[in-house]
């Protein structure tokens, strides 16, 4: 797989916007949640991620499909997942989350290579107007049909996940 860190202080991010569904205080708001009642994959990837004993939290998702003319593997299946660290004062400076996904990168680039992943630290805005950055975890497969794609992008989100799951083990322990 391959796998981009991205640091970009041109982007940015609204964590914890109003209309956006609070999923580790409210579980039950995942059902809310259009794509993720769509992608099994996605739901299990955000209930993980916004669990009681995860480190992490969520602020938002997407997922898209694309069709590039011309390529043997042409369909291409995405999501985005905006990720921060539960406890805010870990997401005041650029290091930890770099940290996240340096160790990820390493972990997915064991991939195939039909999936790739960008990893982008980014500015964000957090209650309060407090500034801080946050990682947007961009995960794309491609597939000789649409549906090959999807089922290829299942498969990355599942190992995402564990990764995720297991450089969060190791900053526990440090």
């Amino acid at each position: 797989m391959r796998v981009a860190v991205i640091m970009d202080p041109s982007a940015s991010c609204a964590v914890g916007s109003p209309g956006r569904h609070d999923l580790r205080g409210d579980p039950q708001a995942l059902g809310r949640v259009e794509p993720a009642g769509r992608y099994p994959a996605l739901r299990a990837f955000l209930a993980h991620l916004n669990a009681a004993d995860s480190p992490f939290s969520t602020f938002g998702c997407e997922v898209w499909s694309a069709v590039e003319a011309g390529a043997s593997q042409a369909h291409v299946f995405a999501s985005r997942v905006g990720v921060v660290f539960l406890r805010e004062a870990d997401n005041m400076a650029q290091k930890p989350l770099a940290s996240v996904a340096h160790r990820l990168a390493e972990l997915l680039q064991r991939e195939s290579e039909f999936l790739w992943a960008e990893l982008l630290i980014s500015p964000a805005i957090f209650p309060e107007e407090r500034a801080g950055y946050c990682l947007q975890l961009s995960l794309y497969a491609r597939g000789a049909t649409s549906s090959q794609a999807e089922v290829r992008w299942g498969l990355g989100m599942a190992h995402t996940q564990q990764a995720l799951f297991f450089v969060a083990r190791e900053l526990l322990r440090e």
